[in-house]
């Protein structure tokens, strides 16, 4: 999430040829443009974002001043019009990288603000133009596993959310076969399955009890009993499969630090 953020930031601060004064004081853009800027310089967030605003309404197809009109937004506590201005830039595009980009800001904002049902809807639509963004698969499996309950333990699994989660893990892993963090994440969403595959277990196992009179409903516990125990056999295969794979990687990744052997 740092990084992400980071990167944000630097995409907004050095716009140096954003921040200079106005070429063509005819040019409305460019007017209003320079000043918003020096509004920015003394911190007058709410002018800055206004004149932005004009700015952009004589020439809407200025990226880099839609993110300055956010961080005017951003610095005001308004992350709903920061957001609508970061994604403003994908209309006036056909470019698919250049809409996938706006989206992918929009979910970094989101996400630095720990709104990650909006980040999600925005990493989802940065897929729609970027099927192999390996960063909007990765938080999108982040989310979901966390709406799935794997991020702490006291949460109860959903088993909706983790499948939804794994599948994100297998579309990053597809993209980039090398990231240790995506097959440590999947490890952890099955890690969770399981303990839901337990408590089914659990709750077949007590209505074969209950049941015990009802021969028809004690062979679909059993039924599904099997079934479950066939789930977490495949849930164990792939977690040793994983943990090989970890392991190969934190092994290749300590051979290239410098003095190790």
């Amino acid at each position: 999430m740092r990084a992400l953020r980071e990167a944000f930031l630097f995409s907004v601060l050095t716009l140096s040829g954003l921040l200079t004064g106005c070429s063509n004081p005819e040019d409305p853009a460019l007017l209003h443009r320079a000043l918003g800027n020096d509004y920015a310089r003394n911190a007058n967030w709410a002018a800055a974002a206004r004149e932005y605003g004009l700015s952009l309404q004589a020439n809407p197809r200025e990226p880099k001043v839609w993110q300055l009109k956010a961080n005017a937004h951003i610095k005001l506590g308004q992350v709903g019009e920061a957001a609508e201005s970061l994604a403003k830039p994908a209309e006036y595009t056909s470019d698919p990288n250049a809409k996938a980009e706006a989206y992918r800001l929009v979910a970094s904002l989101y996400v630095d603000q720990r709104e990650f049902v909006e980040a999600e809807k925005a990493f989802a639509e940065a897929l729609k133009f970027d099927p192999r963004d390996e960063l909007a698969l990765s938080w999108l499996g982040e989310i979901a596993s966390a709406r799935g309950g794997a991020r702490l333990v006291s949460d109860p699994p959903d088993p909706t959310w983790l499948t939804r989660a794994i599948a994100y893990y297998d579309q990053a892993i597809s993209v980039n076969p090398n990231n240790l963090f995506s097959y440590v994440n999947k490890r952890i969403a099955i890690h969770k399955y399981i303990v839901f595959e337990q408590q089914e277990q659990a709750m077949a196992e007590r209505l074969i009890q209950l049941e015990r009179r009802d021969p028809s409903k004690v062979a679909a516990a059993r039924t599904h009993l099997m079934d479950s125990a066939a789930r977490i056999a495949g849930f164990e295969k792939q977690i040793e499969e994983l943990s090989n794979k970890i392991k190969e990687l934190q092994g290749a990744e300590k051979a290239k630090k410098p003095g190790t052997s």
